[in-house]
């Protein structure tokens, strides 16, 4: 049996390291897993110990019983990967590089017979006896692994919802450029509900970090990125302890508010604050000058008006309603979806990465019966 595999990312080596037919891997990259490279800051932040039902936009339950974490860390082990875990139940290689990953997939698949060419795909027609790619190849079954690209589902008749940007910087209505590559760590970051502890990276006119990511992701599940944000840039402290705190200050007779603020944050987050409060940076600090900053330090509000293009993964695309229980579209025989072109997103910590190697496993796998 032959089977193409489109795309070359990391559900498409998954599934043609489990499937044991003629394999042949279409990829318009001229390296296989090069987007692979990109994930956990170059890192490749596998998978993660911890899951739960808020991990994903979509119950994955019945997949990941069939090929979870566990099953990821002994398979790469296999094909000679080691891995540590952090504190945060993130699994990385030990190599703590991303070209490691790709480096054992493409010495694995050395050993079995797949052959990869480097085109891009244009068209898929359904046969009577297959499928014919790109009006030359044939092929009994076919996989489509190719991310949020909706050519070929628009080219098949594939019903799929539409894709939204997950994982990416949020763009602001406030200016924030000269704060632009400043990290707040230890913070709070709240909007619709949602509430994360960690870190934000500000861009111009626009934030990041992980904090970030994961409310991208949750406001892509509602395909509006208009929302309030805030951050409680000291949530050690409450409202109650910080003015304390600030008013104990005020018998240092600072100069001014430019020096009264030093020493709390970076020069330029404090100008941001004063600018926010509108006090006057030479002002002599007082008490309702207090008030105000303990208000802003609380909840420093942005307004989010959409998000950056540098997305990691989209929200979107098959939905596994319209696949059987082994990833196979209803509506067309030996047609297989896997990857992020399924309509399954993760938060950051390593769940998109198991979604691809649990869909392409479960695939690969299923394929070696046929």
């Amino acid at each position: 049996m032959k089977v193409a595999i489109i795309g070359g990312g990391a559900s498409a080596l998954m599934c043609a390291s489990f499937c044991t037919s003629d394999v042949t891997i279409f990829s318009n990259e001229e390296k296989l897993g090069k987007k692979i490279l990109l994930t956990g800051n170059g890192r490749c932040n596998l998978t993660n110990v911890h899951y739960n039902n808020f991990s994903y936009n979509t119950n994955i339950d019945s997949y990941l019983q069939k090929f979870d974490h566990k099953n990821t860390l002994d398979f790469f082990n296999k094909i000679g990967l080691l891995t540590y875990v952090d504190e945060m139940g993130r699994v990385y290689p030990i190599s703590n590089t991303a070209t490691s990953v790709v480096d054992v997939f493409v010495n694995y698949l050395g050993t079995k017979k797949v052959e990869v060419i480097n085109t891009q795909v244009q068209k898929i027609e359904k046969l009577d006896d297959g499928f014919l790619v790109n009006e030359t190849y044939h092929f009994d079954k076919v996989v489509i692994a190719t991310g949020s690209t909706a050519n070929l589902l628009d080219n098949l008749n594939i019903k799929y919802n539409k894709f939204f940007p997950s994982l990416v910087a949020l763009k602001t209505k406030q200016n924030t450029k000269r704060l632009s590559g400043l990290r707040l760590s230890n913070v709070i970051v709240k909007s619709k509900g949602y509430s994360e502890y960690g870190e934000v990276l500000f861009k111009d006119s626009g934030l990041s970090g992980i904090c970030i990511f994961n409310l991208s992701s949750l406001l892509a599940r509602e395909h509006n990125y208009q929302s309030i944000l805030s951050i409680d840039l000291l949530p050690k402290y409450s409202k109650e302890e910080l003015e304390e705190i600030l008013t104990k200050r005020l018998k240092n007779n600072y100069k001014n508010m430019k020096t009264f603020m030093q020493g709390i944050f970076h020069r330029e987050i404090n100008k941001y604050l004063l600018n926010i409060c509108k006090i006057n940076e030479e002002e002599k600090p007082c008490k309702n000058n207090i008030q105000k900053l303990v208000k802003n330090i609380k909840s420093l509000e942005f307004d989010i008006v959409g998000t950056y293009d540098n997305n990691q993964v989209n929200n979107g695309g098959v939905s596994l309603q319209d696949l059987t229980s082994d990833l196979e579209y209803k509506g067309i025989k030996g047609l297989y979806f896997i990857g992020e072109v399924c309509d399954v997103d993760g938060l950051c910590g390593g769940y998109n990465l198991q979604w691809a190697w649990t869909s392409g496993k479960i695939v690969g796998e299923k394929l070696c019966l046929k």
